[in-house]
């Protein structure tokens, strides 16, 4: 996992603003091919791994695990600015933001007990 310096100076300051949240990496249905890694400020769930890059604790949700691999997380500046999670493993997306779960690689359904 890679972060830029102005997207982990971002989530710095969102982190100051909302006491008790860290950034939550979790595995939605969306994007083009299907699958998209989302980056959100929450409480971490029980079930939850928990990483730190340069002094940020991270939340991965387990379903997320097995693709955080190969990740950049990114601020896209813009009329309005936005952290986006870049999949470099995504081979059916051309955007590298969503991809296809292969057969073996089946997310589990837990349930979600917030810490």
């Amino acid at each position: 996992m890679k972060i830029s310096i102005k997207a982990e100076e971002k989530i710095k300051k969102a982190m100051e603003q909302n006491s008790g949240k860290i950034p939550r990496l979790v595995l939605q249905k969306g994007g083009c091919a299907g699958n998209m890694l989302v980056l959100l400020l929450d409480v971490p769930y029980v079930q939850d791994k928990l990483v730190e890059h340069n002094g940020i604790r991270f939340a991965i949700e387990r379903n997320a695990v097995p693709f955080v691999d190969n990740i950049s997380i990114e601020l896209q500046s813009g009329l309005c600015d936005e952290i986006v999670v870049i999949n470099h493993n995504a081979q059916t997306c051309r955007c590298g933001k969503s991809f296809k779960i292969q057969q073996n690689l089946v997310a589990i359904d837990a349930k979600k007990t917030k810490m």
